[in-house]
């Protein structure tokens, strides 16, 4: 939805097929934000266990995609403190729907196992969180085909794409390690 995530789709693709690697870059990101949206702190280094678990039939990386991870980890991290900046990892708007709808089912599942594997403890979210990871789930089961790319079916695609951007982000609010936002009073 933005040039920088493009820029690290297409890099990421490239990286992940030059290393042999079955896994999109749309899985990486949503593994990743799955992770860290479940609990996993900046600090922990037991995420690369679980991301190699999930995604690599628990092998490590080679050196130059192990580092590549290791800066999206971060990147994710610095984005979901600063909300504003948290985009999804996937095609540009310019590739057809239906592989851009691919991806977003793709990164959904891999959000869903991130954050599984991390926080077990579902039932100890709030009723919003509880229903925006069925949605997610339910996102992950969409039809990969559109009758046709109109505007109708893009405007379908952005409302997923930005349930899915606000799942990620309060699964982070509710139990991310990152530092906590200062409550804010609300005004009647």
């Amino acid at each position: 939805m933005n040039n920088s995530a493009r820029l690290n789709f297409d890099a990421f693709t490239t990286l992940l097929e030059q290393h042999n690697m079955v896994v999109t870059a749309a899985e990486v990101h949503g593994v990743i934000c799955g992770l860290i949206g479940g609990g996993m702190a900046r600090d922990d280094v037991r995420w690369q266990q679980h991301f190699n678990d999930l995604l690599n039939d628990g092998f490590g990386l080679p050196a130059e995609l192990k580092k590549a991870v290791n800066m999206l980890f971060n990147r994710v991290y610095d984005d979901m403190q600063d909300q504003t900046r948290f985009e999804l990892l996937l095609p540009d708007d310019e590739e057809p729907l239906d592989d851009r709808l691919d991806a977003m089912m793709e990164w959904a599942g891999a959000f869903l196992a991130g954050f599984g594997v991390v926080q077990q403890e579902l039932n100890k979210a709030s009723p919003e969180l509880q229903e925006m990871i069925q949605d997610i789930s339910s996102i992950t089961q969409v039809s990969g085909e559109f009758e046709q790319e109109d505007e109708e079916s893009e405007a379908a695609f952005v409302v997923l794409y930005e349930h899915l951007k606000l799942g990620a982000t309060m699964a982070f609010e509710e139990f991310g390690k990152g530092s906590p936002k200062p409550v804010q009073p609300t005004l009647h």
